[in-house]
């Protein structure tokens, strides 16, 4: 073999070589690394799919039987806002429930169906996270197996499973808000990788897209404006800016940030017309209190709120010994929160000239923006739940994950991998902690004792509080039904607590209590007085007031209903925690409790 001939084949093998070496280290795994991360992740899912089948019902409440009651209308009315129902503070447009119609036709089990609908949310929020951290010209597949692992991580508090593991796992409501963010976040990916010669079909239809990923969820909310929308619209004027050397006249040349602006605001525009007019025919009277900055009750108590609670999301298990397990679990989690929520996006945007990569260096602009947007509403308007905070955690995850495989791209294998595992270690703590400590609930229904006494003396149809109704509803496969009433005395004392005939217009159906389609046995259940509540209730107005707007709900409302109610000679029974005032006449009592209201106006 002559020398040219040895360079030649040299010359061909090389670029063959760092091909192939190019392709081992591209995330610092390789792909035995990434296939072990790969099986933990799907290990952590079908954990996941576990907890979801066997501990559902123990954690079931009234605001996830909704999606099922709605879905259950919808298919016996054939429309997608059936005639009578009460939507509150969201619109039901594109919710989960939509997911139930399928499978309730072929699945009767209400439960299990709407167990296979959280499922589904599930595979399709991971198969978001797949596009976001996969286009073609820029794969991170790492990032993506990251962000999929901490997304499963489930949460509790010392006695029950806290806001992050019910709005994921079991009630499900922020799996479709974070699957639009996510999404949305994918089509930016895409947009911020265009080149000249791509295309103007392939441009025009992610634009098209973007408009389409962001026009559906203002259907449903105008929070996704504050949540998504805006915060987008800002992220891609201030990321140009950053990119074109902070001129605006090369900002307002840039065509691809102009019209994705423009893009964003029209699906803004047609967003609000479009809810204004669903919410004029649909909805209830009780629009967005929840936003009002009247609570405002000091600085420093706001933003004491605001951490607390970002705490409980990420599993602050209150009253937890030091030197116990909880005690540790509560420890490392209140570390991570502090590393992913505080430390991390500020290191990330100190090092914002530094990140080589485009789309991370816009994921650190929306995260900054987003979250500030979230944290100034929620301090602003003293708000007390958790669960407003997710997309908080949603943005610190998916940021989290890019700046660790950016990390591991540049490590050798074995610390790439060990960063991963560490990953995974943490996240299987986390689901072999819930196993343990919620062992004792799993597969128990909390209402099986209750419905088998209902129908033992033959009770199918009565009222109970909010907490006490639908939930029990659902759980006995519609074989009783138990509809929602004020269980308070709201709206200054003026409203009296438990009359069948003054229900709130809030998740069910107005036409669920009409006397004549129940002429016979109705009940009253009742649940009895827990000792705490009283203590509970002062916690509540110290840290919200007494507003009548917004008061206290009794999780265990009082024994007796009025006075009024006992001239029919009810029947009273017991089980269990539950008083249940039986009436042989649903209809004398409703005009009992008609001629109640007439005579309080």
């Amino acid at each position: 073999m002559t020398m040219g001939s040895k360079e030649k084949k040299a010359g061909k093998s090389k670029p063959a070589e760092q091909i192939k070496a190019k392709a081992v280290t591209r995330n610092g795994l390789g792909k035995s690394g990434t296939m072990i991360l790969l099986v933990s992740m799907l290990a952590l899912f079908v954990s996941m799919c576990g907890i979801v089948f066997l501990f559902t019902k123990a954690f079931f409440h009234s605001d996830s039987a909704f999606y099922v009651q709605l879905a259950l209308e919808q298919l016996k009315s054939g429309k997608l806002f059936p005639p009578g129902m009460c939507y509150s503070t969201v619109l039901f447009v594109r919710s989960p429930n939509l997911i139930l119609l399928p499978i309730l036709k072929v699945i009767k089990d209400w439960m299990l169906a709407r167990e296979l609908m959280v499922i589904v949310m599930w595979v399709l929020l991971l198969l978001a996270v797949l596009y976001c951290f996969l286009p073609k010209k820029n794969r991170n597949i790492a990032a993506a197996v990251i962000a999929c692992m901490l997304l499963m991580n489930p949460y509790q508090t010392a006695d029950v499973a806290n806001e992050t593991t019910d709005m994921l796992f079991f009630q499900g409501a922020y799996l479709t808000i974070f699957f639009d963010v996510v999404i949305a976040l994918g089509v930016m990916h895409r947009i911020i990788l265009l080149d000249r010669k791509d295309k103007t079909a392939y441009k025009a239809f992610l634009m098209i897209l973007l408009g389409i990923v962001l026009f559906f969820p203002l259907l449903g909310s105008v929070r996704m404006d504050m949540i998504l929308t805006l915060p987008l619209a800002a992220t891609i004027v201030i990321f140009y800016f950053l990119e074109s050397d902070q001129k605006v006249s090369e900002v307002l040349k840039n065509k691809r940030c102009i019209i994705a602006v423009i893009v964003i605001m029209l699906a803004v525009v047609a967003g609000f017309l479009c809810y204004r007019r669903l919410g004029a025919m649909y909805w209830s009277e009780s629009k967005g209190t929840y936003l009002k900055m009247d609570k405002y009750t000091g600085l420093w108590y706001s933003i004491g709120q605001f951490v607390n609670n970002l705490t409980i999301i990420f599993g602050n298990v209150e009253g937890a010994v030091f030197l116990s397990f909880p005690g540790l679990s509560k420890f490392i989690n209140y570390f991570y929160a502090l590393v992913l929520v505080f430390v991390i996006p500020t290191a990330a945007l100190v090092r914002f000239p530094k990140h080589e990569n485009r789309f991370t260096r816009f994921l650190i602009l929306y995260t900054w923006i987003s979250n500030l947007a979230v944290a100034g509403v929620f301090i602003a308007c003293n708000q007390w739940a958790p669960r407003y905070l997710l997309t908080i955690y949603l943005d610190d995850i998916l940021l989290f994950a890019v700046l660790l495989s950016e990390y591991m791209k540049k490590r050798e294998f074995l610390t790439a991998l060990c960063a991963g595992l560490i990953v995974a270690l943490y996240c299987s703590v986390c689901h072999v902690y819930f196993w343990g400590h919620y062992k004792d609930k799993i597969g128990t229904d909390p209402s099986k004792e209750l419905i088998s006494f209902l129908e033992e003396n033959d009770l199918h149809y009565g009222y109970a509080s909010f907490w006490n109704a639908s939930v029990n509803t659902v759980l006995s496969g519609g074989e009783v039904e138990i509809l929602p009433l004020w269980d308070y005395a709201a709206n200054g004392s003026q409203r009296q607590a438990y009359n069948p005939s003054d229900y709130r217009s809030w998740l069910n159906n107005e036409n669920w209590y009409d006397p004549a389609t129940h002429p016979g046995k109705s009940f009253m259940l009742l649940k009895n007085n827990a000792d705490e509540d009283e203590a509970a209730r002062a916690e509540w107005i110290e840290k919200n007031g007494d507003d009548p707007n917004n008061p206290w709900v009794d999780t265990t409302p009082p024994e007796t209903i009025r006075e009024e109610f006992y001239r029919l000679n009810p029947e009273t029974l017991t089980c269990g925690d539950y008083t249940i005032v039986v009436f042989e006449d649903n209809q004398a009592m409703r005009s009992l409790g008609a001629s109640l209201m007439d005579a309080g106006k």
